[in-house]
């Protein structure tokens, strides 16, 4: 009979489940219908492969198909995942910018600030008030360096003589003449009497006497010395209160004179009966003044070379003791302004 076979016409079991069908060795098989239009509605999808249980996710970089993912299936979003990693990726590598940047910033900070440390830094920096302990404590101080002191130089022993309020020094026989002999290019003299007069109208007489009085005169010392060749004489130093002062004296036209020194060897001149010579003088505010005579009475004649030494050798002796006076008192002062300037550093 033709047409449908019959069950156990080839002794099998008609629309079995034959080996080498679909379906996975060691998992149970489903029955496979021939007919799949009997099984299903019309309109409806054949059905899918059956999933494989622990399937491995595709690559990352094989972005899977629609076709390749699992119908009904909720499977991570590999695109979204690969983005989070790439920015996650960019963000680190910006974080590892940013942090060596600002790292060398510190250390290049730090290695200027050392150097500057070291070398004193800007003055105008370090003149800033300080914002902190750290820099009250450990901030370099500015050096401070006061002006030394300006030492004037020594006045000159003229300039001393000159001003009273600078010539200070005893006006004495033995500060002024302290030896009793001097010599003057080999001519040597001997100072035989001194004086130190109470006024200076006591050793002049009625001429001279009156004009230094009239100047101011303050104070005169007599001598009385021996020369070579017999000569005589009386030398005296006047001091007066200014320069000018004693400059009027030493021009003046009045005339006058010292009255001699008498002393030991001395033989007073007799102004009466002998000829004599005089000598007048200035150096800062003391006048010069010398009398002199032979020793044997001889009258000096107008062109008396021996008696003219004489008077040029007594009163230099009168200007180099009164100028060693002065370079005294020069020197002292100058002293006194160096230590005062020294304990101006130390103190």
């Amino acid at each position: 009979m033709s047409g449908v076979g019959t069950p156990g016409d080839d002794g099998q079991q008609p629309w079995s489940v034959r080996p080498g069908g679909p379906g996975t060795p060691g998992q149970p098989q489903h029955p496979w219908d021939p007919f799949p239009s009997h099984a299903h509605d019309a309109g409806q999808q054949p059905p899918q492969q059956p999933q494989q249980p622990f399937a491995q996710p595709p690559s990352p970089h094989e972005q899977p198909t629609q076709q390749q993912q699992f119908a009904g299936s909720a499977g991570p979003d590999w695109t979204r995942l690969a983005e989070e990693r790439d920015s996650a990726a960019r963000r680190r590598r910006m974080l590892f910018t940013v942090g060596g940047t600002v790292l060398g910033l510190a250390l290049v900070g730090g290695v200027v600030a050392a150097v500057m440390s070291m070398s004193g830094g800007d003055d105008k920096k370090k003149a800033g008030p300080a914002t902190g302990p750290a820099s009250a404590t450990f901030a370099p101080a500015k050096p401070t360096f006061r002006p030394a002191p300006t030492v004037p130089p020594p006045p000159p022993a003229q300039s001393v003589l000159a001003d009273p309020a600078l010539d200070t020094a005893p006006f004495t026989v033995e500060a002024l003449f302290p030896g009793q002999k001097f010599t003057v290019n080999g001519r040597q003299y001997s100072v035989l009497a001194s004086k130190l007069d109470n006024t200076c109208s006591d050793g002049m007489d009625a001429k001279l006497g009156p004009a230094a009085r009239d100047q101011q005169c303050t104070q005169l010392i007599r001598l009385a010395v021996l020369g070579p060749d017999g000569t005589l004489s009386t030398a005296a130093v006047a001091a007066f209160a200014s320069p000018d002062q004693a400059t009027a004296v030493k021009n003046g036209k009045d005339g006058g004179e010292l009255l001699p020194l008498a002393g030991p060897g001395v033989k007073v001149l007799d102004a009466k009966k002998q000829k004599h010579g005089k000598l007048r003088n200035s150096v800062g505010r003391y006048g010069l003044f010398t009398l002199d005579w032979y020793a044997n009475g001889k009258d000096p004649s107008a062109d008396d070379k021996t008696m003219a030494q004489a008077q040029d050798d007594v009163d230099k002796f009168l200007w180099n003791s009164l100028i060693a006076r002065g370079e005294a008192t020069s020197k002292q002062i100058d002293e006194t302004n160096r230590r005062k300037a020294l304990e101006q550093i130390q103190g």
